[in-house]
């Protein structure tokens, strides 16, 4: 994961605590993610819980995923460490840019976009090289880089609530630093677990 930092830090830091308060009157910068839960996935760009229709709900940090189907035992995440301080030790410190609120045409989530660069794309590239035998046989394509601002699939009235109060122009053209990764860890709720800085120069 790459994680907010710089002027991105800031304002969506404050974006995310309006949505959170005018959506669902909730005190939190977090990212508030709802989960309808169904038998099948119907639709790939949604999260895919299985279920009988009840709602999941939760609060995660903001983020930007490089890559999620990582299937591990605890024992095994020395072995993912390892592979992450490898990656990181021919990474300097970079910048991406905010570009725009994107939905993907659809009506379950709200995301700030950023323009790729080539460093980001040869990250990209070193994690899915490096990870791949750690990959879930269901691999994903490749996602648009973003940081969500709501997620919630229960329907759209919610979205729409949040349009209303997100300010584009508050968001885009914004510095975001990327000096470092972080591995999240899935107990008890997917957190952060622990980071790895690049080389400083």
């Amino acid at each position: 994961m790459l994680h907010p930092a710089g002027e991105v830090e800031s304002v969506v830091s404050k974006q995310l605590r309006k949505v959170a308060k005018t959506v669902f009157n909730k005190d939190t910068s977090n990212v508030v993610y709802r989960v309808k839960t169904v038998n099948r996935q119907t639709n790939p760009r949604k999260l895919y819980v299985k279920g009988d229709g009840n709602i999941i709900e939760a609060e995660l940090f903001p983020h930007i995923t490089l890559s999620q189907k990582i299937v591990i035992n605890e024992e095994d995440e020395g072995k993912i460490a390892e592979k992450l301080l490898e990656i990181v030790k021919s990474f300097k410190p970079f910048t991406l840019y905010s570009s725009e609120i994107g939905d993907y045409g659809e009506d379950f989530t709200i995301y700030l976009t950023f323009a790729d660069n080539k460093e980001v794309e040869r990250l990209f590239s070193d994690v899915n090289l490096r990870l791949k035998p750690f990959f879930d046989k269901a691999r994903e394509k490749r996602d648009i880089l973003h940081i969500s601002l709501l997620y919630d699939d229960t329907g759209g009235e919610n979205i729409e609530k949040a349009r209303k109060v997100i300010k584009t122009n508050t968001l885009v053209n914004k510095e975001l630093p990327i000096s470092s990764l972080w591995l999240w860890r899935n107990k008890d709720g997917w957190k952060p677990f622990k980071e790895f800085e690049f080389k400083s120069s």
